[in-house]
């Protein structure tokens, strides 16, 4: 096996570096020769450490491997072809996911190479345009979420129409020579191009196991797949760029009459005391907007993007709305080559109506907009996990029926932190006590049934929280309990974090330590070394095997293995102290 010079590896980094500065400075900046860097070794330590702990590092890909068993030959092998400019990416796995509309999404599994070839395409892809993309994108990018594009969009003060936008199959229609185009203007590199190409081209298995060529798409769930995508869309978010700065028009809007003439009444009516009157034309005041809501002569838009979905706000006409869209759907349909759905791209009134966007609820309370919780959304989601029916009446969840207790426990707090943590600058906050209460019944129901017994006895035996002892694997005892929210008070400064967070400078940090290096956890050999890995505890399928039941004990997705230790265990030819003897002595 070959060492790591750290010098030499340090030489990468600032090569990386070199890259992601010069491009912040000049936006406009040509890239030249970035295909050499796929010779560096030090490169697949970056990309295998970056990856080896997503969920999909042990998916197989349609030759039925994945980042298990990944060594120094895989990258001998990858160099090799790079050099020869011999690679080729192999069909990837596809299954479906059902949408929320009834359609089914593809995604697609590459293999364990692949994977690695296509994270090191994408840091590259981060260093160049990542201090390029506009602000007003927030999908797939460092510092950036849902919550900093729902912060954004809490700043639209005074918005008038929303425009709720969608792109039909977004992922699958991108055209590949349109893309192609885009990387040229930053990318002189044809190598470089023509491996983006390969990867784009490189087709899948379907269910029936017949190879279907792509001719155009991005693959979903592929590490490049996100970048290429906001690459690719980049170019509406300039078009929405342009489109502010053109139809910005007035500095204020000019003042309502009848805000004034009511206004010069209640001044009246102060000077002779007259106290029904007065509390008359306040009332009448407060529903009555101080300015003018059809003056022409004063226009705003407001736009933010998240993946494939974006929304628009504009103050002015509902006809300057619907003519705003129709450029939209023309910029899409002749630069992209895109689809807006008719569906779900919606003109959406800011006060009367509720805007749908990443999940949530957009309205306009004079002058300030309001991010609400979809309260019925939630509720299907809780339905779709089966703690609920459609009405939100909490019942036990029966696949969960067979797990024990303080798993059935631990679950309930994963669902009701997540949901409670990501709401929590919403004005209707407070209607989260109704989402805890479903999923605290909904716990109690399954442990109800589980210990076959009442749902009073249960409450009585573990109290509200649901406290419930136990010894661990390692056998000691534990206690875990449900973590129940008193106050759904809302954080106003939720929010203006999100804001805060992304003017920050983001952070790199990529790992160069080559993995490989370690001595063998069995037999302490430092050489012929191989990457053994599993999978989450919840996809793992009991009994299991003696080295699964050791990387649980001691809590390692991954560890380094001499490749006879490696063939031993993966056929479940060493005994559990076999494995721990080195440990133990």
């Amino acid at each position: 096996m070959k060492g790591v010079d750290p010098n030499e590896s340090s030489k990468l980094l600032t090569k990386l570096e070199c890259f992601r500065s010069r491009n912040s400075i000049n936006h406009y900046y040509i890239n030249k020769d970035v295909y050499r860097l796929l010779y560096d070794r030090d490169f697949y330590y970056i990309a295998y450490n970056s990856i080896k702990s997503n969920d999909g590092a042990e998916t197989a890909g349609s030759d039925g491997t994945s980042l298990h068993g990944f060594c120094e030959e895989w990258i001998d092998e990858l160099i090799s072809s790079f050099r020869d400019e011999i690679y080729q990416p192999q069909p990837n796995r596809i299954t479906y996911i059902p949408k929320k509309n009834g359609k089914m999404r593809k995604l697609s599994f590459p293999n364990g190479k692949d994977k690695l070839v296509q994270e090191c395409v994408r840091i590259i892809l981060e260093c160049i345009y990542e201090p390029t993309f506009s602000n007003l994108s927030h999908g797939f990018r460092p510092n950036r979420s849902v919550h900093s594009a729902l912060a954004q969009v809490e700043t639209w003060r005074a918005t008038t129409w929303f425009i709720e936008g969608d792109i039909s199959a977004c992922f699958d229609e991108i055209d590949h020579r349109v893309l192609e185009s885009i990387l040229r203007e930053r990318i002189h590199d044809e190598r470089f191009i023509r491996l983006i190409n390969k990867i784009l081209k490189a087709g899948y298995f379907d269910m029936e196991h017949k190879f279907q060529s792509t001719k155009r798409g991005n693959a979903q769930g592929s590490c490049s797949s996100q970048i290429l995508a906001n690459i690719y869309l980049d170019k509406l978010d300039r078009f929405m760029e342009h489109i502010i700065e053109r139809d910005m028009l007035g500095k204020h809007r000019r003042q309502n009459p009848e805000y004034a003439r009511l206004r010069h009444q209640l001044n009246k009516a102060i000077s002779v005391h007259d106290i029904k009157e007065i509390k008359r034309l306040r009332k009448k005041l407060s529903s009555t907007s101080s300015v003018d809501n059809f003056d022409s002569s004063f226009c705003r838009v407001h736009y933010v993007r998240y993946a494939d979905d974006f929304l628009v706000g504009t103050i002015s006409s509902k006809a300057y709305a619907q003519q705003l869209k129709q450029e939209i759907r023309q910029f899409l349909k002749d630069e992209l080559h895109l689809r807006l759905s008719e569906e779900k791209t919606l003109i959406t009134h800011a006060k009367n109506e509720k805007a749908h966007f990443l999940g949530y609820l957009i309205s306009r309370r004079f002058p300030s907009i309001d991010i609400l919780i979809d309260n019925q959304k939630l509720i299907c989601k809780l339905r779709d996990n089966g703690m609920c029916d459609a009405f939100g009446k909490p019942h036990s969840i029966k696949r969960l029926l067979s797990k024990p207790i303080e798993d059935i426990i631990t679950y309930g707090n994963q669902v009701l932190r997540g949901l409670i943590n990501n709401n929590q600058g919403c004005r209707n906050y407070y209607d989260m006590h109704r989402i805890q209460y479903i999923i605290q019944y909904s716990i109690a129901y399954t442990i109800a049934r589980k210990c076959d017994t009442s749902l009073k006895k249960v409450f009585k035996k573990y109290h509200t929280q649901l406290i419930y002892s136990y010894t661990n694997d390692k056998g000691k005892a534990k206690t875990i309990k449900l973590v129940l929210y008193r106050s759904f008070k809302r954080d106003k400064t939720f929010f203006p974090q999100w804001l805060s967070k992304i003017k920050q400078n983001v952070e790199y940090k990529y790992s160069d330590t080559n993995p490989l290096k370690r001595n063998c956890y069995i037999c302490g050999n430092p050489q012929q070394h191989v990457m053994f890995h599993r999978k989450k505890i919840s996809l793992l399928h009991k009994p299991y095997s003696h080295i699964i039941k050791e990387m649980i004990r001691i809590n390692r997705r991954q560890i380094c293995l001499y490749r006879e230790c490696f063939i031993k265990v993966s056929q479940n030819l060493l005994e559990y102290n076999q494995i721990t003897k080195r440990k133990l002595t």
